[in-house]
């Protein structure tokens, strides 16, 4: 073979490998990427459906859970007092304080627009504050006013004040601070 022969060969194998090169750059290399691509998408998706899957092992228990709250609230709801009960509520407190041996002598309800406020979506129960001033040995009241904790409804006893007055002894008279907790949402009422 001649010199020039030879050349050509080597000029056409040297253009066979540039094609070769600009082929596989130009051809494979965006195959790759695109191959990658999908790979980073398909162990994305696995991960999803893995938190999918354990989302839904979890949904027994999210039910049971979900269940225990609705109870919860509705034990909540059962201890409030509705609002047409508000006052009669303190006829059932004279009754049982008289079973304990304590006297009320007095009831001052809240100002008129304490009773008027209603209540709305962000502040549906609110505490109702009555004065009751009562009169009986002091042990009696406060065991009257630690049974009241025990009480069905939320009722609670903020502040107290004992008097000893010579005139009623071995009796104490006593102002009582009750809050009592209504709502009209209590007792299935609407907003």
């Amino acid at each position: 073979m001649g010199l020039i022969e030879r050349r050509v060969v080597i000029i056409g194998l040297v253009v066979y490998v540039v094609l070769g090169i600009a082929a596989w750059f130009l051809l494979y290399q965006p195959r790759i990427k695109s191959r990658q691509k999908t790979m980073a998408e398909i162990a994305e998706l696995r991960k999803e459906l893995d938190a999918t899957k354990a989302r839904i092992a979890q949904m027994p228990r999210l039910r049971q859970r979900k269940e225990q709250l609705e109870a919860e609230i509705q034990d909540i709801w059962s201890r409030v007092v509705p609002r047409s009960e508000m006052l009669g509520l303190f006829r059932r407190f004279s009754r049982e304080a008289e079973q304990r041996r304590v006297r009320f002598l007095e009831i001052i309800p809240p100002g008129l627009d304490t009773l008027l406020q209603e209540e709305g979506p962000s502040n549906q129960v609110r505490p109702v504050p009555f004065m009751v001033t009562v009169q009986g040995r002091y042990l009696d009241i406060g065991r009257y006013v630690a049974s009241l904790n025990t009480y069905p409804y939320f009722v609670r006893v903020p502040d107290f004040e004992v008097n000893a007055r010579d005139d009623i002894r071995p009796e104490v008279e006593a102002k009582l601070l009750v809050n009592i907790y209504v709502s009209s949402l209590a007792g299935g009422g609407n907003l």
